[in-house]
């Protein structure tokens, strides 16, 4: 059996927002034929394995260096102006290995046909920054880690709830798959991924827009008003007055 480790394909988001999303590879079909004479090679094994790496924390950044982050969010209507005061860092994605059989035809040309699937779906790094300008232990740092916390828990719960979605939708994907005869296990290999992959793709969008819904709702003007009158203004101490900003 061989086995190929599809692209690795990563997310970085900041308090919600893509910053990008890595190419996915697709094999040329050029001579290569789904069911085309090829025997029967058996049923396929689909493995879904969710990853949730542990949450670090990091309060030694200053405001500046915070603002200056790649992948920062823009923040709601109304607040652009203002100093970022935290923010959590999170990169998802996802990594699969196809295991595929192959079978020699004796005029040259072989069949191929997927085996096993084993994808790794999750968040591969969790971090949340609080501005160093914040002393720990104040209540304006507790306010701002609280609002930071609560992007950790939509991400949670956005994969506690898409979780299922993966294995079915890769089943049924890799179900449509035939044998393919192609002029190289190379090939034929490529035009077996090329429906797992696109699939892939299509989750990994859909589920980088629903998490993109679920923290706008978490970063919202309100709430940045909210933090910042929290603690009788204690945030003024540190940051000029009307520039603050989760």
């Amino acid at each position: 059996m061989t086995v190929a480790r599809l692209p690795l394909t990563a997310y970085l988001l900041v308090s919600g927002m893509v910053l990008g999303v890595a190419g996915m590879l697709s094999a040329s079909p050029a001579m290569a034929q789904q069911g085309a004479s090829c025997p029967r090679f058996g049923p396929v094994e689909v493995n879904v394995q969710f990853q949730v790496a542990k949450l670090q924390r990091d309060y030694t950044r200053p405001l500046a260096q915070l603002a200056a982050m790649p992948g920062r969010a823009p923040g709601p209507a109304g607040a652009s102006r203002g100093h970022i005061m935290g923010l959590a860092h999170a990169k998802y994605g996802e990594q699969s290995q196809l295991g595929a059989l192959f079978q020699p035809m004796g005029d040259g040309t072989v069949c191929g046909a997927a085996k096993t699937l084993n994808v790794t779906f999750g968040f591969q790094e969790r971090i949340i920054f609080v501005a160093r300008e914040l002393p720990q232990g104040s209540c304006i740092h507790g306010e701002v880690l609280n609002h930071e916390m609560k992007h950790i828990a939509v991400d949670e719960q956005l994969l506690r709830e898409f979780g299922p979605t993966i294995k079915r939708r890769l089943e049924g994907a890799i179900s449509q798959t035939r044998p393919v005869r192609a002029r190289s296990q190379e090939q034929a290999l490529g035009a077996i991924r090329r429906p797992i992959e696109a699939t892939m793709r299509q989750m990994m969008q859909e589920f980088g827009r629903e998490r993109e819904r679920r923290q706008a709702q978490v970063d919202t003007v309100a709430e940045y008003e909210r933090v910042s009158r929290s603690c009788n203004g204690e945030i003024n101490r540190y940051i000029p007055k009307g520039k603050s900003r989760l």
